[in-house]
């Protein structure tokens, strides 16, 4: 298994280093989204540097590169005096907003903003998904738990399998690891997250908590303890390496094998910040499944995301024609190698690179990890994205705010 190419570093909260920068622009210049040209990949970071020291308002160059941005944290990799650009991006995200807020459409996409497109997916549930999400809002105390996260609580069929027999599931919308805000450079709602979900940990008593989602597992090791999150004495498992180890021992055995199939891999954003090499885990289960990988051009630490981050900036806050030019460069970017199928480990991925279907050229099939690994033990996928893919953008196109004004995200309880 290739290693990584790029150094593997976590988020720090701290500020960009502007005396250690020496504006060579490879940030921006091998930046995933951006692929800006040397002279203006220069130009853009010598102009936001300048506008860290002072409220001016950034150029042209600038500009376009606090638009564009997708916070997926490649940059803070790329960077080879480990400046962290990114962060750069995300404080002046954060002082943007505290001027003049968020443009109204962004309300839609905020995690505890109700109505919002999650909820809009879970009024429309089949009945066994809601009896299913409704279990797992249980209080009472747990040692150990398999916490889902919004994504697998917007498709709860996915943990419809023998893979998650004996799993105590917990979890619920409100309680939400806060990714969007990270993203988002919205540090005061991070801080409210980080005390609410450390209430919510606190109030289970769990002591080990596994999880699939990539955002979680980063956002509750890494990110949150920073803005205040206490999870001592509790223990983040990612379950990527449980259902490695569970089908390398036989304990899941493999009855159908995909020799002769290929598949490329949609890595998670995340995946480069929670830990080194984490995204080779999803891979070396789909060989042990019997897979040829065929590795998009943009993959691993240099991934492109999966469309939801073409929402982030305050410039573009989440515009309908901006996430659908994200989720259109996703597939393109996955279906390119011409593998037989896509799988994605998270399902945000799945939900978004299925909305981009309904309108992109490409016929590839794609596939959640855990849908692949039913399929190999014998059991039958739901596969009920499409569904959920078309919730998600009918909801968006009939529910999502056009109108002009502003507002301030209200304080998280």
């Amino acid at each position: 298994m290739p290693s990584d190419p790029y150094p593997f570093r976590k988020y720090e909260r701290k500020p960009f280093d502007a005396a250690r920068c020496t504006e060579c622009g490879l940030c921006f210049s091998l930046c995933p989204v951006l692929r800006l040209p040397e002279p203006r990949a220069k130009d853009a970071i010598a102009a936001l540097k300048r506008c860290c020291a002072a409220p001016d308002a950034p150029g042209d160059s600038a500009q376009a590169v606090l638009k564009q941005c997708t916070s997926c944290f490649a940059c803070n990799l790329l960077c080879p005096e480990d400046c962290r650009p990114a962060n750069l991006l995300l404080d002046l995200w954060h002082r943007q907003y505290l001027r003049e807020g968020l443009p109204a459409r962004a309300r839609y996409f905020l995690p505890h903003s109700v109505p919002n497109f999650r909820t809009h997916v879970l009024d429309r549930q089949p009945d066994d998904e809601r009896r299913a999400v409704e279990s797992w809002k249980d209080l009472s105390p747990v040692d150990e738990i398999f916490f889902p996260g919004c994504n697998i609580i917007s498709a709860p069929y996915l943990t419809f399998s023998s893979l998650f027999d004996g799993m105590n599931i917990r979890g619920a919308l409100e309680y939400c690891c806060g990714e969007m805000y990270f993203r988002m450079g919205l540090y005061d709602q991070l801080e409210e997250v980080a005390k609410k979900t450390t209430g919510y940990f606190r109030t289970l008593q769990v002591k080990r908590v596994h999880m699939l989602c990539t955002a979680g597992l980063n956002l509750f090791t890494n990110v949150l303890p920073q803005f205040g999150a206490d999870f001592s004495g509790i223990a983040f498992v990612p379950y990527l390496k449980t259902l490695h180890e569970r089908l390398a021992s036989g304990a899941f055995p493999i009855v159908k094998r995909f020799d002769g199939e290929s598949v490329t891999v949609q890595d998670s954003c995340h995946g480069k910040l929670f830990e080194e090499q984490y995204c080779d885990w999803p891979r070396r289960i789909l060989e042990l499944l019997g897979f040829k990988i065929l590795e998009a051009e943009e993959n691993r630490q240099h991934a492109l995301c999966c469309g939801i981050g073409s929402g982030f900036s305050h410039a573009a806050a989440y515009a309908k024609t901006g996430l659908l030019r994200g989720q259109r460069k996703c597939v393109k970017n996955a279906a390119g190698p011409g593998a037989d199928r896509i799988a994605a480990y998270c399902a945000g991925c799945l939900e978004m690179m299925s909305a981009a279907k309904f309108v992109s050229a490409s016929r590839t099939p794609v596939y959640h990890l855990i849908e692949l690994i039913q399929e190999a033990i014998g059991e039958t996928p739901r596969r009920r994205q499409n569904a959920l893919a078309f919730d998600f953008t009918l909801g968006t196109l009939l529910k999502q705010s056009v109108a002009g004004k502003r507002f301030f995200v209200p304080p998280i309880t």
